[in-house]
């Protein structure tokens, strides 16, 4: 939201794109983004004060119990990206006794993102099937509520949701071998990618994944130039001193990482304006 916010601020709109994509946090980002709701959020609140507020309502308040534990541990150790293995954290996920807010979710998104339908047509959310271990792609098409997609998205295992899309119950898009699902934006001729973090196995040292699966982040950047697109690759990382963060989903980390995004976002503003 900084960086993009600092992008607006010298007049380079990246809400023209062609195809947007939008995972876990980025599916709510991204309706944010593409209904223009981001921008009137901008001019209502105080983003560094009130919104670390808003996005707290999303936050499970009290201690993990063993089958909550035992969802997360299971993304958090997992050595492969096979179907059985994403479904197995998948099953996890749906016997997991989750904060009973946390079926609320698509409610308190409602409030971050500011709609009920569907931000745009350009826009896709990601997610997975709990139950087959399927990779779901959601477009304005499946008639599904946008806080609803993007609860789903976001439905991180052993924390919250999961959610219905339609029949299927779901969890974040991330829980995979791609945390930004590049393929579906295949054969474009420029390509913006932001991600938390770079795509190793540093990523969950550093505490920015919450699955150990191998990323196939730098394959598909590597895949996107390979068919003639321009790409840009904006990696969120850590904030100036901090070397780890014990849960992304840290309220306190909102406030330096707005302050930090919006830094970066004036430092590459000329860079991008050229890109875009």
């Amino acid at each position: 939201m900084g960086y993009f916010k600092a992008l607006r601020q010298n007049n380079i709109n990246l809400t023209d794109a062609d195809v947007v994509v939008g995972t876990s946090a980025g599916s709510i980002f991204g309706s944010m983004l593409m209904s223009g709701y981001l921008w009137r959020l901008d001019a209502e609140i105080d983003l560094m004060a009130d919104f670390p507020k808003l996005v707290s309502t999303l936050i499970p308040k009290i201690a993990p119990n063993p089958s909550q534990l035992r969802a997360s541990g299971m993304a958090l150790t997992a050595k492969d990206a096979s179907p059985s293995t994403i479904q197995s954290i998948g099953h996890a996920a749906l016997a997991a006794r989750n904060d009973p807010n946390s079926t609320q979710a698509p409610e308190a998104i409602t409030k971050l993102i500011g709609i009920s339908d569907w931000a745009s047509p350009n826009l896709y959310t990601t997610s997975n099937d709990c139950y087959t271990g399927q990779r779901l792609v959601v477009s304005h098409e499946a008639g599904i509520p946008m806080n609803v997609a993007c609860s789903a998205s976001a439905s991180l295992p052993g924390g919250i949701g999961p959610t219905f899309l339609k029949d299927r119950l779901c969890m974040d898009g991330g829980i995979c071998q791609t945390s930004t699902h590049c393929d579906v934006i295949a054969g474009v001729k420029k390509a913006i990618v932001f991600s938390l973090g770079h795509g190793t196995p540093e990523d969950i040292k550093q505490g920015l994944k919450a699955s150990s699966i191998p990323n196939t982040l730098l394959d598909e950047i590597k895949m996107l130039k390979a068919q003639g697109a321009q790409t840009k690759h904006i990696v969120a990382g850590l904030p100036p001193g901090i070397n780890h963060v014990k849960s992304i989903l840290d309220p306190a980390l909102i406030e330096p990482y707005l302050k930090y995004g919006h830094e970066r976002g004036l430092a590459d503003a000329s860079d991008m304006a050229k890109f875009w």
